[in-house]
C-alpha cells in the first residue's frame, strides 16, 4: 500500500480579505488543481490565528473538527467598548479533564464594533471584558484563554479592576484562587513610553498628538493605582505589582497584558505558541511532507514572534522548510534563508495592484482567475555524455491532469509516449528548445540548461501561433534564472509534484530521445539508441575503445580515468 504524501496547511487570515479557513480552503484548491497523484495526497488544514480578530471561528473550528472536542458557543450579555449592550459568543471546551474558555476580547472590546467617529480611547474601555470573564467563571471553567488582538481601549482593564469596573479587585483574588488564565499576545511593548500601549497602538484606535500625552499621563495613574491594589493583595500580587511597567507584553491590547499578568495572574504567550499546543501542531509538523502556512503581509514582524516565524522554528526543528503564501512580501531572500523557508509565493507577483489583489485574493490564491497562465519548464539529458540538453516550457488548461502525469523519469518509454501526444494536444502552450554539445562546451551545463528553458519560453505559441508570456513560471530544481520581469519559483523535484513540471519534462524527454535515436544511426557502436548518452558501463566502454565523437561534451572531461574504467 502507498504511503500518503502528507501536506500540512496552517495558515494565518489575510487581514481585510480573507479569512484563515479561507486562505485555507483555497490553498488547497490550488494544490488539487495543480498537483500530480492526488490520491496519494493527504491533506490536513489548521487554520490559525494570533488571539485577535477571528480567532474564536479558528479555535471552534479547530477544536470540532480536527479534535472531535465537545466544543461549543455560550452567548454572554455584556458590552461594547462604549458600555452599550452586546451579545458576544465565548467558547467552552474540555481539555485535560477541565472546563476551559476561550474569549476573543475584540467580540466585546473590539475595534471594528466602533464607527470610525466613534473611535477614542479616551471614551472606550474594558468593562464588557469583565463581563465576559465573570460569565466564562460562572461556567464553571477552570482554564480560560483570552485572545487580545484587536482592541479599540487603551485603560490598562480599568475597566474590569478599577472603580466601578466590573470585577472588583477582591473577587479577582477569589478567581485567581480555582481559575488559570492565559492571554494570548503577539507583541512585546512595554506597558509605558515611546514603546508603550499609548505612543505606539493608541493611533491606531483614534488618538491624536493632543490626546496622546492625556492618554499616556492616564496609563501611569492606572499603573500606580494597580500597584498600590496588588502591594495590599500581598504575596504572588505584591511580586507582580514591582513589574507592572517592566513586563514585556504589558503594552499589549492597551495595557491589558499588564492588567492580566498583574491582577489575573496570567501568562502571557504568543498567539500561536498557546493554538499551536492546543492543536498538537508540532505532532503534525513532524509526520508532514510539506507544510504551507502564510499570512496577507509577510514582513519583517511576521519573523518576529509571530505566526509563520513560529512554524518556521518548529520546521527547523525537524529539518523542514515551510512555504510561504502570503499577498504581498517585503522580507528580503537573505531573511528567508536565515529562517530556513521554503518557497515564498506572493498574490502581488501575479497581480501588482494592491487593491485588486486584496479584492481578488480567494481567486488569485486558488489559481481560478481565468487571465493567469502558469509556464512550467523543465530539463532532459543534463547527464548525459553526449548530445544536446534539451529544455521545455508548458502551460496547461486550468485543472488538467491525467493518472499517468508524472516525473518522466517514473515512466516507461510507452507511457511517456502517449501522455506526449495528450500534452501536445491539450496544452494551451508548449515549446520544446535544445542547446547543443558544443554550447554546452562553452558555457557549462547549468547555464545551458538554464538558456534553454529560456529558449522554450520565447517560443511559447497558442494553437493560433499567437505568442504565450506566462503570468508565473514553476521550474524544476533549484537554480534558474529570472526570465524578464516574469516572476519564477524553482521547486526540488518539481517533476513529480506540479502538473506543469511534469508536463515539461515529458516533452523534454521524448523529444530529446527522439533525436538521440536519430543520431545514433550515426554512430551505432555507442548504443545511443538505448542509453540516450547516459554514461552507462557499454556507453563508456565505448567511449574507451572508439574514443569521442563530435557529438560528446569535451567539458565533461572524458576520459578512461575519469569514467573510472577498468578494461
Amino acid at each position: 500500500m502507498v504511503s500518503k504524501r502528507k501536506i500540512l496547511i496552517v495558515p494565518d487570515k489575510f487581514k481585510g480579505s480573507l479569512s484563515a479557513s479561507q486562505v485555507a480552503d483555497a490553498v488547497e484548491e490550488a494544490i488539487r488543481m495543480r498537483m500530480v497523484h492526488l490520491s496519494e495526497l493527504e491533506i490536513e488544514k489548521i487554520p490559525m490565528a494570533d488571539g485577535g480578530d477571528g480567532s474564536l471561528d479558528v479555535m471552534y473550528e479547530a477544536l470540532s473538527k480536527n479534535f472531535s472536542s465537545e466544543a461549543r458557543f455560550m452567548d454572554v450579555e455584556c458590552c461594547d467598548p462604549l458600555r452599550r449592550p452586546l451579545t458576544a459568543p465565548l467558547l467552552l471546551f474540555r481539555s485535560d479533564g477541565k472546563q476551559c474558555a476561550f474569549i476573543e476580547m475584540a467580540r466585546c472590546c473590539g475595534l471594528t464594533l466602533l464607527k470610525e467617529k466613534e473611535r477614542d480611547p479616551l471614551k472606550t474601555d474594558t468593562y464588557g471584558l469583565g463581563m465576559m470573564i465573570r460569565a466564562a467563571a460562572e461556567a464553571g471553567a477552570r482554564r480560560i484563554i483570552i485572545g487580545i488582538g484587536g482592541s479599540a481601549t487603551n485603560d490598562m482593564g480599568y475597566g474590569i479592576w478599577g472603580k466601578n469596573g466590573s470585577i472588583s479587585p477582591e473577587e479577582i483574588v477569589q478567581l485567581c484562587d480555582k481559575i488559570t488564565f492565559q492571554v494570548a499576545c503577539d507583541v512585546d511593548n512595554p506597558l509605558l513610553g515611546l514603546d508603550g500601549a499609548t505612543m505606539v497602538y493608541a493611533p491606531q484606535k483614534g488618538a491624536n498628538q493632543t490626546t496622546l500625552p492625556q492618554l499616556e499621563q492616564r496609563m501611569e495613574f492606572y499603573a500606580s493605582k494597580a500597584q498600590s491594589i496588588l502591594m495590599s493583595c500581598g504575596g504572588e500580587f505584591a511580586k507582580r505589582a514591582a513589574h507592572i511597567t517592566l513586563i514585556p507584553g504589558g503594552g499589549a491590547a492597551g495595557g491589558l497584558g499588564a492588567a492580566f499578568y498583574s491582577f489575573f495572574k496570567a501568562e502571557l504567550r504568543p498567539g500561536w505558541q498557546l493554538f499551536a499546543e492546543m492543536l498538537s501542531l508540532e505532532e503534525k509538523i513532524a509526520a508532514a511532507e510539506t507544510i504551507i502556512t502564510g499570512e496577507g503581509r509577510f514582513d519583517t514582524q511576521s519573523l518576529s514572534g509571530k505566526l509563520i516565524d513560529g512554524i518556521a522554528s518548529l520546521c527547523r526543528k525537524y529539518g523542514k522548510s515551510p512555504v510561504v503564501v502570503c499577498g504581498e512580501s517585503t522580507v528580503s531572500p537573505e531573511l528567508i534563508k536565515k529562517h530556513k523557508i521554503g518557497n515564498v509565493y506572493q498574490l502581488m507577483d501575479i497581480c501588482p495592484d494592491r487593491q485588486s489583489c486584496i479584492n481578488s485574493a480567494e481567486v488569485l490564491l486558488s489559481g481560478k482567475d481565468p487571465a493567469l497562465v502558469e509556464a512550467g519548464c523543465d530539463e532532459a539529458g543534463r547527464g548525459c555524455l553526449a548530445g544536446p540538453v534539451f529544455a521545455a516550457a508548458v502551460v496547461l488548461p486550468q485543472g488538467f491532469s491525467h493518472p499517468l502525469l508524472n516525473d518522466s523519469k517514473q515512466l516507461n518509454t510507452s507511457q511517456r509516449e502517449e501522455l506526449r501526444k495528450i500534452i501536445e494536444k491539450e496544452a494551451m502552450a508548449w515549446s520544446v528548445a535544445s542547446i547543443d554539445a558544443g554550447e554546452i562546451d562553452r558555457i557549462n551545463i547549468l547555464n545551458a540548461s538554464i538558456k534553454g528553458m529560456h529558449r522554450a519560453l520565447d517560443n511559447l505559441k497558442d494553437s493560433d501561433g499567437e505568442k504565450v508570456i506566462p503570468s508565473i513560471i514553476f521550474v524544476d530544481g533549484n537554480r534558474f534564472r529570472s526570465y524578464g520581469e516574469t516572476p519564477h519559483h524553482c521547486i526540488v523535484k518539481g517533476d513529480g509534484k506540479l502538473s506543469c513540471i511534469a508536463a515539461a519534462s515529458i516533452l523534454a524527454k521524448t523529444h530529446r530521445d527522439e533525436y538521440m535515436r536519430q543520431i545514433a544511426a550515426e554512430y551505432p557502436q555507442y548504443e545511443w539508441e538505448e542509453n540516450m548518452a547516459y554514461p552507462t558501463a557499454k556507453h563508456k566502454e565505448a567511449i574507451a575503445l572508439y574514443g569521442l565523437t563530435p557529438y560528446h561534451r569535451r567539458s565533461f572531461n572524458l576520459t578512461c580515468r575519469q569514467l573510472n574504467l577498468h578494461i
